[in-house]
């Protein structure tokens, strides 16, 4: 999504919007989940979760290249709520699972288990951007139905494979004031110190860094004159007609005029690969934990 808005005209900040908003319904899902999931069953969540997944790339479909950015930012903005909403259902029921097969005495093993099962998610998300920047070198469309593929691979796994009975609670359920309990003020503190520790990773590297990675160098910009995209810094396209108002026939300027300049100039290849790369070495260094 951050690299179809790159190409797409739009500036950092309604980028940064979209993201807070799935990351805003993503901890409101949090919040209410671990509740839904006690009353319905985890299988329950883990199917609407994935629904929601195929519902957002679905809305995702309407994004056209012709749109204007305050026509398509509509399209986007709901996808990425429900997105934000898919993965925190998705997420809680994985781990709630693995706490549920988990005897109470080996505390230890659960930990391991789900530090595991995160370093994995870390693993198949850096592979992820690599088939993501691909599939959108070809077409954004293509990507889309990869990935509902996948998720409706799941799903059927989901469906045929979990009982649904799974989680219910057995006695009176949680009730919503007891998400911020004073019993143990040890998980107030981890709450707030994994806030603290998302936002400093969302602050660079969701929006600021692809964006670096894929606006072209300054220099040149409104001044080379071109007769191709080649004959421009990388990032840099050549405009020779007056499609796009206010740029010169035959210079070399930014494919975003909003996203600034001073960057690399790499393709979506390249920068979907980089930031494959970081998630991938990300999760092995947790996997390296585990042995140490």
């Amino acid at each position: 999504v951050c690299l179809r808005a790159y190409d797409t005209g739009y500036n950092p900040l309604e980028v940064a919007m979209l993201f807070t908003l799935y990351e805003v319904a993503g901890v409101i899902t949090n919040l209410i989940a671990g509740m839904l999931g006690a009353k319905w069953s985890i299988k329950a969540t883990l199917v609407l979760g994935l629904c929601s997944q195929l519902f957002g790339y679905c809305i995702l479909f309407l994004w056209k290249d012709d749109m204007s950015v305050d026509n398509s930012i509509v399209y986007a903005a709901v996808s990425q709520i429900t997105g934000g909403i898919a993965k925190d259902l998705t997420k809680l029921g994985g781990r709630a699972v693995s706490k549920l097969v988990s005897p109470r005495e080996k505390s230890t093993h659960l930990f391991k288990l789900v530090s595991r099962i995160t370093c994995w998610k870390n693993t198949l998300m850096g592979l992820g951007y690599f088939a993501g920047g691909a599939l959108l070198m070809v077409s954004f469309d293509i990507a889309l139905v990869s990935m509902i593929c996948l998720i409706l691979c799941a799903m059927t796994w989901t469906i045929i494979g979990l009982n649904s009975n799974l989680g219910n609670a057995k006695k009176e359920n949680a009730r919503f004031s007891a998400v911020f309990t004073r019993k143990n003020p040890n998980l107030n503190i981890l709450s707030v110190a994994r806030l603290f520790l998302f936002a400093s990773r969302d602050f660079w590297f969701e929006v600021p860094l692809p964006y670096y990675l894929s606006s072209p160098s300054c220099d040149g910009l409104g001044t080379a004159t071109c007769i191709a995209d080649e004959d421009c810094n990388s990032g840099a396209i050549c405009v020779l007609d007056h499609n796009i108002a206010g740029i010169a026939d035959g210079v070399c300027e930014n494919p975003n005029i909003q996203a600034g300049c001073g960057g690399i100039g790499w393709n979506r290849l390249y920068t979907a690969a980089f930031l494959g790369t970081y998630i991938l070495l990300y999760g092995q260094f947790q996997s390296w934990i585990l042995k140490h």
